[in-house]
């Protein structure tokens, strides 16, 4: 088993947004369900690099490590594995139909003694430069979020990988972040 983190794949679409508030709401979405009382949140998409070439639409237009951003064709390839481990929450944008994946699934497989973790002076974590995790509690879902990084990335599996290349759904970018081997 491979565990990935989201990241962002060059040359595709971008969202954010409107209101700064609201980027930082989608911050603190710590696994706790949001759908009773979720109010689309209004969006723009990127559509240009900073030199004003275009850039590809994504079925993944890319917020952020910390959710995931689809297009209705990848919800409706991959709804059954995300509903299993969170919530699509609708977004608002004027030019487009996309949804926001929220992870319910918090699990504790990691084990930071074999991590390699960068803290700040109040033992809060600034980064992981490796991760480390008990194989038997990795959770049986296909994305998750381990307590001590409600912040950070998502940690997704090989298995929902692979869903993504069989759809031949676009912009999606992850890096291996840990092999079971």
């Amino acid at each position: 088993m491979r565990l990935f983190e989201p990241e962002v794949c060059p040359g595709f679409e971008w969202v954010r947004p409107v209101d700064d508030a609201d980027h930082e709401y989608l911050w603190s979405l710590d696994g706790t369900p949001r759908q009773e009382g979720w109010r689309p949140i209004p969006v723009t998409r990127l559509t240009v690099d900073d030199a004003g070439q275009p850039w590809s639409e994504s079925d993944f237009p890319w917020l952020g490590a910390h959710v995931l951003v689809m297009r209705e064709r990848a919800v409706a390839a991959l709804e059954p594995a995300l509903r299993s481990c969170g919530e699509l929450l609708p977004l608002s944008c004027p030019d487009a139909d996309l949804w926001l994946f929220h992870s319910l699934a918090v699990a504790e497989p990691s084990t930071s003694r074999a991590s390699s973790i960068v803290r700040f002076s109040d033992g809060e974590i600034l980064t992981v430069e490796r991760y480390a995790f008990h194989p038997d509690k990795v959770p049986n879902v296909p994305i998750f979020k381990v307590p001590q990084l409600l912040r950070g990335p998502l940690f997704i599996t090989d298995d929902f990988v692979d869903q993504v290349k069989a759809n031949d759904l676009t912009g999606f970018g992850c890096s291996a972040v840990w092999t079971s081997h």
